[in-house]
């Protein structure tokens, strides 16, 4: 689909301030009515998707990096089945070179990313050969994330870990993905 340069104006105002009213629209493109529809006809072909994205640095949350190398497209395709719904991971990409996956994953502390990596992280799972972790505290651009932090269903069956059975969620030192 082609984008026209008012879709390209609309889509920056809400890059800038993605609360901007129609009202506001309307008035800044010189337009009486049609705003809205185009806003609408940019979502339904998902090109356009506003949503409540979070400053990770404002609340003191750290990151980290996994770079993977998987064995073969099945191995690919189960951690992206596995870990795309998880609350914690905020990127999930296939990509070439010497890895073939990146995964973004946040948490509260280092501490939490590291026993989130050693209970429940994806490094150690079938089909990864090889990984690459990097712990990252700032993250400059883009300064919001989408970040699905307060959701109310879990996940954990999906990435093949189930809480209730994880050593450290039994003696108390994991909160599970639930309570972020």
């Amino acid at each position: 689909m082609r984008i026209s340069d008012i879709d390209k104006q609309i889509i920056q105002v809400l890059f800038d301030n993605g609360r901007e009213s129609f009202t506001n629209l309307n008035k800044k493109f010189h337009k009486t009515t049609g705003i809205k529809k185009r806003i609408l006809k940019l979502q339904d072909a998902n090109i356009l998707k506003i949503q409540g994205n979070t400053n990770i640095n404002k609340l003191d949350y750290e990151i980290m990096f996994i770079l993977m190398k998987t064995n073969d497209s099945i191995g690919l395709k189960e951690i992206f089945h596995g870990y795309s719904k998880c609350p914690r991971v905020f990127l999930l990409a296939d990509i070439s070179g010497q890895y073939n996956v990146i995964m973004g994953i946040f948490g509260p502390s280092i501490d939490v990313l590291h026993r989130y990596l050693n209970h429940c992280g994806p490094t150690n799972k079938k089909g990864v050969s090889h990984s690459l972790i990097l712990f990252n505290s700032v993250i400059k651009i883009p300064e919001y994330l989408p970040l699905n932090m307060f959701t109310n269903e879990s996940q954990e069956n999906l990435c093949g870990n189930v809480c209730k059975e994880c050593e450290a969620f039994l003696v108390g030192s994991c909160e599970g993905c639930e309570n972020l």
